[in-house]
């Protein structure tokens, strides 16, 4: 009587997570290592024999037993895994890892991740208090401010040095401590505000002061997400100029619009105001609304979803520290005093947070049969080409791009998602029965 091909040992491992290991047996062993001798046989050429006539024990003795032993576990490792996933039923998400293997015994250490899990809860008795929207005097006021900043008149200033408020073309250069040019501008026209902090703290204090022509070099320590150390910074003044801001008056409001008075246009910047409030306090809400579904929602995921999104995340931290200091993220690092793995122990929280909330709202779309169709892509590719106008055709080529299809699908699908969740959370949603009766479960 034969014994089992092999041993199966199946066991939790963590989250979404199991540990298999498989020991075959030695006949099994011994039958892959004559396959492998006899595909060695009849493919190379074996002294004394002509192809594939070579006897087993010929083989063992050119090749050795150990070799015939490790080809037939590479190729046991890959089959036994395969039949035992199969046999076992184990839902899997990506490749199976291969841990350890040992020749002897033969015997193999697997990872199986599966599919997230995610429990919605009762979504459908989510309720989050709708935000309330006040346009103040203070509101207004802030607002008719930056409208005379606007229209403000610069005129040269004469006989004095830079202040708060004025108007600077300046000519710079910032190098870091190791003396890397990171900053560099011929002409840059900039506001004299002591309370910016870019490109360092203090650089326009630093400037209070200066006289057209006057070249003033500086060192200012840059924060840590600019690189840390300390940098030099070479400015000239180039030119100045005061802001003499307009009367708000009649004549002001006629100026910037189709305005008859200052009334009109205080009328129509308070509409305006209580408009962008209500659009910033619904998407607060729908943040909201979203972070209390997540909360509520048990979720599992396997950790390689986790690597998968710092390894994302650590990408585009490194395209925008090229792009604004120039520097690779190994020399940020080492500016900042941090290690790559600290870095991400730093934004493993970050990636946790995307995760859930992705699952979860992928799941919400799933429970309540939102999807998007073609006609609906279509759609909105019509009515964004009305918007673009001459620029109509070169909307359409961009969305025969696959990815940007499946960019614009995604976003439409989340609004329908935002636009369900939110009618949930403020009681307004009732269901049809007949979807309801669709999406059943049988």
């Amino acid at each position: 009587m034969s014994e089992a091909p092999y041993q199966v040992q199946i066991e939790p491992a963590g989250a979404c997570t199991t540990r298999v290991v498989i020991q075959p047996s030695e006949e099994q062993i011994q039958q892959e290592m004559r396959t492998v001798a006899r595909e060695i046989s009849e493919h190379k050429a074996i002294p004394g024999f002509r192809k594939g006539k070579a006897p087993y024990s010929a083989i063992v003795r050119l090749y050795g037993e150990e070799f015939l032993r490790q080809e037939a576990a590479e190729r046991l490792s890959a089959a036994l895994i395969a039949m035992a996933v199969e046999e076992h039923q184990l839902q899997t998400f990506g490749p199976v890892h291969l841990e350890e293997g040992t020749l002897n015994p033969m015997r193999f250490v697997y990872t199986v991740y599966h599919p997230p899990r995610v429990n919605l809860g009762d979504y459908r008795s989510l309720r989050v208090e709708p935000p309330t929207v006040e346009v103040t005097e203070e509101d207004l006021a802030r607002a008719l401010e930056d409208l005379r900043q606007k229209a403000a008149v610069l005129e040269p200033v004469d006989g004095r040095g830079a202040q708060p408020g004025d108007v600077l073309i300046i000519s710079v250069e910032g190098r870091d401590s190791e003396g890397r040019l990171f900053l560099r501008d011929k002409s840059a026209e900039v506001v004299l505000d002591p309370e910016d902090t870019y490109p360092a703290p203090g650089f326009y204090q630093a400037l209070e002061g200066v006289t057209p022509g006057e070249t003033r070099t500086f060192r200012l320590p840059l924060p840590a997400e600019r690189g840390g150390g300390e940098a030099e910074f070479r400015v000239t003044l180039e030119a100045l100029y005061q802001q003499i801001l307009p009367e708000l008056d009649d004549d002001l409001a006629r100026t910037v619009g189709s305005y008859n008075s200052l009334e009109e246009l205080k009328a129509d910047f308070l509409q305006r105001i209580r408009k962008a409030k209500e659009k910033a306090a619904q998407e607060e809400y729908s943040y909201r609304v979203i972070d209390r579904l997540v909360e509520q929602a048990e979720v599992e995921y396997p950790p390689v979803m986790l690597e998968d999104r710092l390894h994302a995340m650590l990408e585009d931290l490194e395209e925008d520290i090229q792009a604004q200091y120039h520097l690779s993220l190994q020399d940020y690092l080492k500016a900042t005093g941090q290690t790559l793995e600290s870095l991400k122990e730093r934004l493993q929280p970050a990636a946790d947070r995307q995760i859930r909330r992705s699952l979860v709202l992928l799941n919400f779309a799933k429970a309540e049969g939102l999807d998007v169709s073609e006609k609906e892509i279509e759609e909105t590719i019509q009515s964004l080409s009305e918007e673009w106008g001459d620029q109509a055709e070169a909307l359409r080529r961009m969305y025969q791009d696959s990815k940007q299809r499946e960019r614009l699908s995604n976003q439409i699908l989340y609004d329908k998602v935002v636009n369900r969740l939110v009618a949930i959370a403020r009681g307004e949603y009732t269901p049809d029965l007949q979807v309801e009766e669709s999406h059943a479960v049988v």
